[in-house]
């Protein structure tokens, strides 16, 4: 949860706090070459992340690398192409049980 200071902005420091930043390894689009990189993830999303590829019995990176590469991505980053790849995952898979 935010806090905010006596003024009642927001206290940055306590909400960055919230993200969590780890490595992963990406292709390179250019070399094809395995890549070290940090994105940040709220704590939700890597639990979210950690759900979705232990049932896909595939690892983190793998996942990322799926998602990095995935022509149907169009957002700007690369954690935004992760992000947005983990909420299709659950949408695609409420849109199955739906069905």
């Amino acid at each position: 949860m935010a806090t905010y200071k006596s003024n009642g902005s927001p206290n940055v420091t306590q909400i960055s706090q919230t993200l969590v930043n780890r490595n992963i390894s990406v292709i390179d689009p250019i070399s094809g070459q395995p890549h070290r990189t940090s994105i940040r993830l709220e704590k939700i999303e890597w639990e979210a992340l950690r759900d979705i590829c232990a049932r896909e019995n595939m690892s983190i990176n793998d996942f990322c690398c799926k998602a990095d590469r995935d022509e149907r991505r169009c957002e700007h980053s690369r954690t935004s192409r992760i992000r947005s790849a983990i909420l299709d995952h659950y949408r695609n898979q409420n849109n199955r049980l739906d069905s």
